[in-house]
């Protein structure tokens, strides 16, 4: 039963189409070690499923060849600087979907030897937060898709272990893995980073101004120039924390979902 939960609230988040009338169709889900392909008879016992054209193809004909964008995250929380860079990506890279992939323990910035900024020294918020707050951000965008994948995985979260989890489930569909120009120049420290760049096109999402001298082109990072939205998960945080604006920071269902949560203020 969890497996068709996941599913189901997957579908309730992807799109706009509704099936109530449909008797019989096909769903594909991974499994804890295998890909089936369930058929579901009575839907008409469900109030409403809500269901993405595009979404289905994603999940469904795995066979069918893509182009997937991969933009992982804690997103503590999602702000419109991510789903912003996230759509122009697609459309310059001409990408069919971004998978918003949300950590579930970033060694970057648990790990004792981490390479995030030191000076924000706040673990990430309960993963459980941080996924709610990324479906409901991207639920607008049919082609940005919040997934859950390194939650499920469970334990520190490592890029070349979802590259090689999602090739397994979309062996025929090509990658391409967003990465920021803060953290590209650390490429170097990542688990396997030759791996990582075998089993995807690694973009870096760079904004004007930015330095890039310090990334390695070695590595054959292809550089995408994003527009730039003064905006950071840290300083939203520090922002509901003193009870300051968020203006031009959130969208409006996330801002509420924080505030109706208590996520961020002192107290917590």
């Amino acid at each position: 039963m969890y497996l068709f939960w996941h599913i189901k609230g997957r579908w309730e988040r992807a799109g706009r189409y509704d099936f109530r009338h449909i008797s019989t169709f096909f769903l594909y889900f991974r499994g804890l070690s295998i890909n089936k392909i369930f058929t579901i008879t009575t839907l008409n016992d469900l109030k409403t499923v809500k269901f993405s054209i595009k979404y289905y193809y994603l999940v469904v004909n795995k066979e069918f060849r893509r182009r997937i964008g991969v933009f992982g995250g804690t997103f503590d929380p999602p702000h419109l600087g991510h789903t912003s860079a996230a759509l122009f990506a697609m459309r310059e890279l001409k990408l069919d979907f971004v998978l918003m992939v949300v950590a579930n323990d970033p060694w970057q910035k648990t790990d004792p030897n981490r390479i995030a900024a030191e000076s924000d020294s706040c673990l990430p918020s309960a993963v459980n937060h941080r996924y709610e707050m990324t479906k409901i951000a991207v639920d607008e965008y049919e082609a940005l898709i919040a997934d859950d994948m390194e939650i499920i995985r469970g334990g520190k979260t490592y890029t070349i272990d979802t590259l090689m989890e999602l090739n397994n489930r979309f062996p025929a569909s090509e990658f391409f893995l967003m990465i920021g120009s803060d953290v590209a120049k650390d490429f170097h420290l990542w688990r396997d980073p030759q791996s990582i760049c075998n089993n995807a096109n690694v973009v870096v999402l760079n904004r004007p101004g930015v330095n890039l001298s310090e990334i390695d082109e070695n590595w054959k990072f292809t550089i995408l120039e994003i527009p730039s939205i003064d905006v950071s998960s840290k300083e939203i945080r520090k922002q509901v924390s003193a009870a300051g604006t968020l203006e031009g920071m959130l969208s409006p269902e996330v801002k509420e979902y924080i505030f109706s949560t208590g996520l961020y203020q002192e107290s917590n």
